[in-house]
């Protein structure tokens, strides 16, 4: 606990120095008299120098030769500190390494927090303790009333920082989307299986028609989405937006299930598959098309195209969908034959004549 509160009260004295508006350094050359802040640069005392006042150093080295003296505090953040002279104060290094000459005087504290290595000669002495490994994100740092001093930001590293933690990652990722991949295959199948009929008739409504289907599909989503976003700001009638979400939600993989089952119907045709089942063709088809659109979304520079694509797709099945009513009428410009009346039956000459026979008997 004490050497937790030494080390407290140095970096109190420091950081409100700097508050108070100490002189800084940025420039090559031996510091000020009194002390100062040094950035991105290293500071070097040769023999005979002297400064009076705490030192701060940022992504920088500290050297401090023989016959050299510091009345105050060194704190070097992110360098090292090869100390051959005399400190008055504390040593605090951290993410660097400390190295006590034989000649290395030190009245105060040697620090060395996060990622430090202390080497000390034998000759070296030090007034204080030596604290390795110091937790300086445990310290709460104030300054009075007036200043408020943050604890330095030390980031924690974990296993998923890593190179093999973004590996595995990736992996995961990878194996996330072939699953879902399988999930909407397995499911085109199943509904090819259940309902072929509306299945096939809505995907030749978006090949035959793909005009009125992407048209009518564009209106249909824009009509539902202020349909559901009015009625979902509505307390009382927010089940029933929730239950529009799930139909045009319901009607967009329906139809684009349809548009998968076609593929792979014509995609077992030119295979020469001689008898092409409705869930086999769903399923493949469907994996090739959602593989195909994921896959060019996936890659930075097709993004763009593969957003583009799955819209356009979405939105002409949805269009489908919707003029065939879930499939379940035919459309009348798809081309299909309709279906025509039975002819009227002609009369039988015979049975009049049969009649005037059987009157005159």
């Amino acid at each position: 606990m004490i050497k937790h509160r030494i080390v407290r009260l140095v970096f109190v004295a420091l950081c409100g120095v700097l508050a108070l508006g100490v002189p800084v350094l940025a420039q090559d050359g031996p510091p000020q008299p009194d002390g100062g802040v040094i950035w991105n640069d290293d500071l070097t005392l040769e023999a005979g120098d002297r400064v009076t006042g705490d030192m701060v150093v940022f992504n920088g080295d500290v050297t401090l030769k023989d016959g050299s003296s510091v009345e105050g505090s060194v704190v070097v953040w992110n360098g090292n500190a090869d100390v051959d002279g005399r400190i008055d104060g504390e040593l605090v290094v951290s993410n660097g390494e400390i190295m006590l000459q034989d000649d290395a005087r030190i009245d105060g504290n040697v620090v060395c927090s996060w990622s430090c290595d202390v080497t000390r000669d034998e000759g070296a002495r030090v007034g204080g303790s030596v604290i390795e490994n110091a937790p300086l994100r445990d310290f709460q740092f104030d300054f009075g009333d007036r200043i408020q001093v943050p604890t330095p930001n030390v980031p924690r590293i974990t296993f998923w920082d890593s190179a093999p933690g973004h590996a595995l990652s990736w992996m995961f990722k990878a194996v996330r989307d072939i699953a879902s991949v399988l999930v909407v295959a397995v499911i085109a199948g199943l509904v090819a299986l259940m309902w072929p009929g509306p299945t096939a008739r809505v995907g030749r409504t978006v090949t035959e028609q793909p005009l009125p289907a992407l048209g009518i599909g564009l209106l249909a989503g824009a009509a539902a989405t202020v349909l559901i976003v009015g009625l979902a700001i509505t307390i009382c009638m927010s089940p029933i937006a929730l239950l529009g979400l799930l139909l045009l939600g319901a009607a967009v993989l329906f139809g684009w299930i349809s548009l998968g089952a076609l593929l792979g119907e014509r995609l077992l045709t030119a295979l020469k598959v001689k008898e092409i089942a409705p869930l086999w063709a769903a399923g493949l088809g469907t994996l090739i098309l959602t593989a195909a659109t994921g896959g060019l979304s996936s890659f930075f520079c097709l993004a763009p195209l593969g957003w583009l694509v799955s819209f356009l797709l979405g939105t002409a099945g949805l269009g489908a969908v919707t003029l065939t009513r879930f499939g379940t009428m035919q459309y009348a410009s798809t081309g299909d034959p309709a279906p025509t009346a039975a002819p009227a039956a002609e009369p039988d000459v015979n049975d009049g004549a049969d009649d005037g026979v059987d009157e005159d008997a």
